[in-house]
């Protein structure tokens, strides 16, 4: 007999095995360790009302654990709760036994029963959870900065935040959600441990009181035999406007006189024009002559897990300006209920799921695809040049580009 349920307090020494064996490299063996990730797995299952771990069990044997997340995400600038799944991790006695495959298909299925259509995770391989079904995300990029290539301007905005301007951080936080497709909600809970974790400094940008901007750091050693070469490395950096932005710029150029670089990941893939020098130190050149500015990489995957609830939800928002009628052909393996063809009608925008009707235009993919097109990763023309999707009509692709495009690509800075 095969079953996920959530966990309870009996199964936390399972959570926490299993983990630790899944993942050598948290060192989560380490007894120390062990009691902080046990105590954290107690924390979530008794105060923690957006998160919670579930196990797969066998023969009541738990072999597969996981968490699952409630999101309040930005989507194409509506307020949409949405499904996270993070810790995936099976038991060493039953790999190769499908008990990932069982895991996210239970999760999907559950999400999906809720009425939640779209869901996202952090990869462990790419092409692992692109089979099931998840599109890929955004690419961000490292930046290794020499301070000095920051601009400067003025930075007598800029102060500490702590503890006692919480709801300020939170409240420029979500006012950047507000505008921020892809964003997600940071509850109280989030901010809190943000808050504590005391190798972390904290600067902001201040206006009138308000908190406009901010970004979060540490200190890391860059020598071993001289304590004073050191980074800095950025968590997280927000900010609402020119201004704020360029204070907090200005803040890290002052500290070129004992920082080597400033280590910033970003998903703007513009940011090189704001550095006088872009290259990152390895003094690396890319044939012919083009300066390594910074390293990139995938992550954050995104899946709809309910085509037409996807745009049921959405039916307020408006898909550019455009009106016709599309036909989709979704393939979907992995989750055969979200498989199928719809007639999506589309009136200055606006979408709306309709039962009948001769379609201007249709298209065909896989639901990975379709994922990262809807949430505006990609264009329709990429994806058919790459021969990922099909389309009736190639003289339709600018129409259907119009529909999906969005400003930006989608952008979370939340870990999970």
């Amino acid at each position: 007999m095969e079953e996920i349920r959530p966990i309870s307090h009996e199964d936390i020494h399972d959570v926490v095995m299993i983990t630790a064996l899944a993942y050598p490299g948290s060192n989560l063996l380490a007894p120390d360790n062990r009691q902080r990730f046990a105590e954290r797995v107690q924390d979530t299952l008794e105060n923690d009302q957006n998160a919670s771990f579930h196990g797969l069990f066998r023969e009541e044997r738990m072999v597969g654990v996981m968490k699952w997340y409630d999101f309040l995400m930005n989507v194409r600038g509506i307020q949409m709760l949405t499904g996270g799944i993070g810790t995936v991790a099976v038991d060493l006695l039953h790999k190769k036994e499908k008990v990932a495959k069982a895991m996210l298909q239970g999760f999907l299925a559950t999400y999906r029963e809720r009425g939640v259509c779209l869901v996202s995770l952090y990869p462990f391989r790419v092409d692992f959870y692109k089979k099931m079904g998840f599109g890929q995300g955004t690419k961000v990029h490292q930046y290794r900065i020499a301070p000095a290539s920051l601009p400067f301007t003025a930075k007598d905005k800029v102060s500490y935040l702590g503890e006692a301007d919480r709801e300020q951080i939170l409240a420029c936080y979500h006012r950047i959600v507000r505008c921020t497709h892809g964003m997600i909600k940071k509850t109280e809970r989030e901010l809190k441990t943000f808050l504590d974790q005391p190798e972390q400094v904290i600067v902001g940008c201040k206006k009138d009181g308000r908190v406009t901007g901010y970004l979060v750091f540490h200190f890391q050693r860059t020598h071993e035999e001289n304590r004073l070469h050191n980074d800095i490395v950025i968590k997280e950096f927000l900010y609402e406007n020119q201004e704020a932005l360029l204070q907090l710029l200005s803040f890290l150029h002052s500290q070129s006189d004992q920082i080597q670089r400033v280590v910033l990941t970003t998903a703007d893939e513009d940011f090189h024009m704001l550095l006088t020098d872009p290259g990152n130190g390895t003094d690396r050149l890319i044939p012919s002559i083009y300066h390594e500015s910074h390293v990139s990489g995938v992550g954050l995957m995104y899946r709809v897990i309910d085509v037409p609830g996807f745009f049921h939800q959405l039916a307020t928002c408006r898909f550019g300006r455009e009106s016709g009628l599309v036909r989709l052909n979704i393939r979907d393996s992995f989750l055969p209920e979200n498989e199928g063809s719809w007639l999506i009608e589309f009136s200055e925008g606006h979408p709306q799921v309709v039962e009948a009707g001769e379609p201007d235009v249709e298209l065909g993919m896989d639901i990975s695809d379709f994922s990262s097109l809807v949430m505006g990763v990609i264009s329709l023309r990429k994806l058919h040049l790459y021969g990922l999707a099909d389309i009736s009509d190639e003289k339709q692709i600018p129409f259907v580009d119009r529909l999906f495009a969005t400003g930006d690509k989608p952008r979370s800075t939340t870990p999970f």
